[in-house]
């Protein structure tokens, strides 16, 4: 699930086994500060956020980042043509969108809908207020939808 993670937000395969690496090594080294007053994957995840966002900025990571338009963003409502795509067309459009967002966006994303984390616990991975994971994730799925129909409309 971590590697799964990381690779989502890395892109390459390699890069993303090294993130990895280094993530199980310090949780390895600090098991011991496993205090026990949350979920082991919370605490696991929180470790690969941390992680993953440092080496981003270490190794200097290239992402997409679009145009943030405050207009097209609250206006962001998906196309009614995505309708007619099927589920795979769906999911492409989906995951190239998902490639245009910043690291900590794409961790936040991924972190909800894949990994199935509840607010509360990625508010602590995320060092956030629930609330704001809340804020954040409504700003994302507008972004995301915003990338869409452009992609849609190429």
């Amino acid at each position: 699930m971590v590697f799964t993670l990381v690779i989502k937000i890395v892109g390459n395969r390699e890069e993303a086994e090294d993130v990895t690496q280094e993530i199980f090594i310090k949780v390895f080294k600090s098991i011991d500060r496993f205090k026990k007053d949350s979920k082991f994957s919370t605490w696991l995840y929180r470790i690969a956020y941390n992680t993953t966002l440092s080496e981003l900025r270490k190794r200097k990571f290239e992402f997409v980042s679009f145009e943030e338009n405050p207009k097209n963003l609250q206006e962001a409502e998906l196309n009614d043509d995505i309708d007619n795509l099927n589920k795979e067309e769906r999911i492409q459009y989906l995951e190239l969108a998902i490639k245009k967002l910043s690291p900590d966006e794409t961790l936040l994303i991924s972190l909800f809908y894949l990994n199935n984390q509840s607010m509360e616990e990625i508010s602590r991975i995320a060092n956030l207020t629930v609330a704001n994971v809340k804020v954040k994730l409504h700003r994302i799925r507008k972004k995301l939808a915003v990338e869409i129909n452009k992609l849609m409309d190429e």
